[in-house]
């Protein structure tokens, strides 16, 4: 094999490796139960795909598009300072709400908007921490899952407000509470760059491999 066939064989390589972590465009919402679910386009419910800090490519799922009740779901937060570790999700009367706890006590407030829009509220309006278990745990709102959320955060320490995201991922749900089908196009931004770190590795063992076998071609017919 000569050195211009080997270096096309490891590019296409390469290539087929990185086609393999590329997002196809999703399709429609699916309804798995015509009797429970509506998961369709609507004017009320903005069902766009969701592109943000901790997400991408996900359409949102909102109250009517699984069962009503209270589940442990994941939770990510975009900063590793509110690093969320338990979330409960109650899903009641066509609204959702959630408990979330946080790995620390060093926020004493949250605010469902922007660090800027918490500083100007009410202190009325903030959402106070309950400390009890040893944690920050804090209740709030939420409109639907995999939709990011703003979440500012008040520090203690530093006394001011911090912005943060928050997104609930509905692929943590039971499947058999959901009454949609969920894309399965997108995903975390955390997938993304452990999937890209993976290719790289891969990479990087093809070309010290090419880079090997090149040698000994080289060896063999040059020398």
């Amino acid at each position: 094999m000569d050195r211009h066939r080997l270096l096309a064989v490891l590019a296409a390589a390469v290539l087929m490796i990185t086609s393999c972590i590329t997002v196809a465009e999703a399709g429609p919402v699916v309804i798995k139960d015509e009797k429970k679910g509506i998961g369709t386009e609507t004017e009320e419910r903005d069902r766009s795909l969701q592109d943000g800090t901790l997400i991408y490519s996900m359409t949102p799922v909102y109250p009517e598009d699984f069962d009503e009740g209270t589940y442990n779901v994941e939770a990510l937060s975009s900063s590793r300072f509110f690093k969320i570790t338990n979330a409960e999700l109650t899903n009641s009367d066509g609204k959702l709400s959630a408990v979330i706890r946080i790995s620390s006590t060093s926020y004493s407030y949250v605010y469902p908007g922007t660090a800027a829009e918490a500083a100007a509220a009410d202190q009325s309006d903030w959402i106070p921490a309950d400390e009890s278990s040893g944690f920050g745990e804090f209740v709030l709102d939420a409109e639907a899952l995999d939709k990011e959320m703003p979440c500012a955060a008040y520090s203690k320490k530093k006394g001011k407000w911090y912005d943060r995201d928050i997104v609930f991922l509905a692929e943590s749900l039971p499947e058999d509470a959901l009454h949609i089908e969920l894309s399965g196009d997108g995903g975390t931004i955390a997938d993304t760059q452990d999937a890209a770190m993976k290719v790289i590795y891969i990479a990087l063992g093809i070309i010290i491999f090419g880079g090997i076998l090149n040698h000994f071609v080289k060896k063999r017919f040059y020398e």
